[in-house]
């Protein structure tokens, strides 16, 4: 019971994560690159606004399609006396706990560790195809365990149909047999109750007759 609750948690995590990766994908080959973003990159390039962040020690890997491998970081900096921090993904884990990072001067909270590879990215979606294949592939295991989640739960609901119909036979067959059981009634002729009748009017006149009594 245990484990089926548990693969049944695990395919409903996987399914939806599945579905926003695919949405995202196709999101992005529709509406091409956020605009917002690109401004804010080409703004940070052509300000070359930088700081040195402190990194935390610690890090979050996450592994696309098993493939590419990402690594989100704390950092945090101070500039013109006001502290910022934040998470920032890096492609490679750094040799040291500190990094020279691009901020936008209108927000310095908007950081980017990498802004002209960023920039090439955002620029990118909506005209290459890659985008729309792998929303589709991502789609397709979605639906691919939502089939199989469909299928568990007709699986489970099938011996129950199965053993409510064996029950229904069992009964059935039981009321069968005791009909057949069952002494049949006995059927009395004409005659027989003809005969009865007279026996009992004979036996009647008997009791009414004053001279049983006496001797003959």
């Amino acid at each position: 019971m245990f484990e089926n609750l548990k693969s049944f948690l695990y395919k409903t995590a996987f399914m939806i994560l599945f579905f926003v990766l695919a949405k995202s994908c196709v999101s992005d080959y529709v509406n091409g690159g956020d605009k917002n973003r690109i401004a804010e990159l080409a703004q940070m390039i052509n300000d070359k606004t930088t700081v040195t962040a402190d990194l935390s020690n610690e890090y979050t890997e996450t592994t696309i399609a098993k493939v590419v491998k990402l690594y989100k970081f704390d950092y945090s900096f101070k500039l013109n006396g006001q502290s910022y921090s934040g998470k920032i993904t890096l492609n490679e884990i750094p040799n040291t706990n500190r990094l020279n990072i691009y901020y936008l001067i209108n927000d310095p909270s908007i950081v980017s560790a990498d802004p002209f590879e960023d920039l090439k990215s955002e620029k990118e979606k909506g005209s290459s195809i890659s985008d729309l294949l792998v929303g589709i592939v991502w789609g397709i295991l979605a639906i691919i365990l939502l089939i199989s989640l469909i299928s568990g739960f007709k699986k489970r609901k099938k011996p129950k149909t199965v053993e409510n119909k064996s029950v229904k036979r069992n009964e059935k067959r039981k009321s069968e047999i005791k009909k057949k059981t069952a002494k049949p009634v006995e059927k009395i002729s004409e005659e027989e109750k003809l005969r009865q009748e007279i026996e009992k009017e004979q036996i009647r006149k008997e009791k009414e007759d004053p001279s049983r009594f006496m001797p003959k």
